[in-house]
């Protein structure tokens, strides 16, 4: 196939595109939706997962002890945790460094001074760390145990188990849900693009039968569809990149006051940092979609 035949087929599908301009924008936005769908649930499945992790690394347990424990007891229960297996750091806590804390930790001075080194209520406290999170939940139980009742006053791991729980749950929910609405829409992209290409044939049924008739070889006939069906996926992948570009920067605040701000951050890095890894996904399974369906047309259709 020479130069001068190439340009031909690819202005014939421009052509093809343009006349069926009105079909062609519905195709193309439906594509766009899709793959903004397919995106946005990859990008905020992996964030998610990303900051839940980031957040399960930082996780460590802080046992606070009744103001009637006695420092030998607080002393014994560090040396018991310092031996465990699971256990990678212990740091004893007390009521002056918790102070000290808490004045550099509060930002509304009010508050600040209520508290002072002659009305200290802030408890003495044991920070413990683990090399593996997941055994966090072995050093919680061993500290609820009965034996631990008399001293112990809270222990803070069930108030980080609670905010793991709710991100690995809108973790579930947004894959669901993803998965749900991208094959929807990939549904109703590959109907909707496999109807426009239709009407396109039934359009231009006398101009392929004297297409045949002249002699056009079954390519020149089937490559200005094929293009026109990539158009809709390239156009749609440009769009979908811009309007994710834009729409990021405008829901951070709504993600931020949901989600927190550390996820907001991590969604804005992470589109940033893999923004043409994003930009070719798109365009793959856009172009892939729009060859495909007229590929699938050309065949059942023109019966060439």
């Amino acid at each position: 196939m020479n130069w001068l035949t190439i340009s031909r087929i690819s202005k014939l599908g421009l052509i093809n595109f343009w006349r069926n301009r009105w079909l062609s924008l519905a195709s193309t936005l439906v594509m766009t939706l899709t793959l903004l769908i397919i995106s946005l649930f990859v990008v905020m499945t992996i964030v998610i997962n990303k900051t839940t992790d980031r957040i399960k690394s930082k996780m460590d347990i802080t046992v606070y002890f009744k103001d009637s424990a006695k420092t030998e007891e607080i002393s014994d229960l560090q040396q018991k945790l310092a031996s465990r297996s699971d256990v990678q750091e212990v740091v004893y806590i007390s009521k002056e460094e918790a102070l000290k804390i808490w004045q550099e930790q509060q930002k509304n001075q009010r508050l600040k001074e209520l508290i002072t080194s002659d009305e200290n209520p802030l408890p003495r406290s044991l920070a413990i760390k683990s090399a593996d999170p997941e055994n966090l939940v072995n050093i919680a139980e061993y500290l609820t145990s009965p034996d631990f009742s008399s001293i112990i006053h809270k222990i803070s791991y069930e108030d980080n188990k609670i905010i793991i729980d709710k991100l690995l749950a809108i973790t579930s929910f947004i894959k669901k849900l993803g998965w749900l609405l991208s094959g929807v829409f990939i549904i109703i992209s590959i109907l909707v693009i496999l109807n426009t290409i239709r009407l396109a044939i039934f359009t231009r049924k006398s101009e392929v039968e004297i297409m045949r008739l002249v002699g056009a070889s079954d390519r020149f006939i089937r490559v200005p569809f094929v293009i026109e069906g990539t158009l809709y996926g390239v156009i749609a992948c440009f769009l979908a990149v811009i309007i994710m570009w834009i729409g990021i920067f405008v829901v951070s605040p709504l993600i931020t006051q949901y989600l927190g701000a550390t996820v907001a951050e991590n969604m804005k890095s992470f589109f940033l940092a893999h923004f043409a890894a994003i930009f070719f996904l798109q365009l793959l399974v856009g172009v892939t979609v729009g060859i495909g369906c007229s590929m699938f047309s050309i065949r059942k259709y023109l019966k060439v």
